[in-house]
């Protein structure tokens, strides 16, 4: 399992040996009956077996034909920003695909982009860089009520006082994101 997750994490070039366990967990995460498939995979994997027959027709038939309809949809709300020196691609990320994925397709498509910013509506953001850049991911997350590596990051935006007081819920929108990440990465340039 050790293994399994360090190169789940670091996206080693073993990840194309091993079974999508991953993918299938985030998209399990995004089912309403969430915690029965969770459960039946940990039921799985404390007998040693990380993928079968059943998972791979659940892949197959009911995460494949949602992944890139999901992914197209990403890519298509894409925005590039340049924010204090850092060419920043940001978009919602679609809860059932893994944010791993999400970033390497933006970074293999955008060879330009040094950060990748993934908000989902709720106001949680996941920050990624590009690898060979010294962004440190950890410091924007820690401005954004996170934490994190260096490499990989996540945080939450608040609501505002005011947005508080009006709606019990606060919908995360881009441009919010945008002034968020210019206050996260100005402050990290001033100390």
């Amino acid at each position: 399992m050790a293994k399994f997750a360090h190169i789940v994490d670091f996206r080693s070039l073993e990840i194309s040996t091993l079974p999508p366990l991953s993918e299938i967990i985030t998209f399990y995460r995004s089912l309403p009956d969430s915690y029965k498939k969770l459960q039946l995979i940990i039921k799985k994997a404390s007998k040693g077996m990380f993928w079968d027959e059943e998972l791979q027709q659940e892949y197959e038939e009911k995460y494949l034909p949602l992944k890139e309809s999901a992914m197209s949809s990403a890519m298509k709300s894409l925005s590039i920003h340049h924010i204090q020196g850092s060419i920043v691609a940001i978009t919602e990320s679609p809860r059932i695909l893994s944010k791993s994925l999400l970033c390497e397709r933006i970074f293999q498509e955008s060879p330009d982009v040094t950060l990748a910013v993934l908000y989902s509506p709720d106001g949680k953001v996941s920050i990624r860089r590009r690898d060979g850049t010294d962004i440190r991911c950890d410091l924007i997350a820690y401005r954004l009520n996170g934490g994190g590596h260096s490499y990989a990051a996540a945080g939450v935006i608040k609501s505002n006082e005011e947005e508080e007081e009006a709606t019990t819920t606060t919908i995360l929108t881009l441009p919010r994101v945008v002034q968020e990440l210019q206050n996260a990465l100005f402050s990290g340039q001033q100390q």
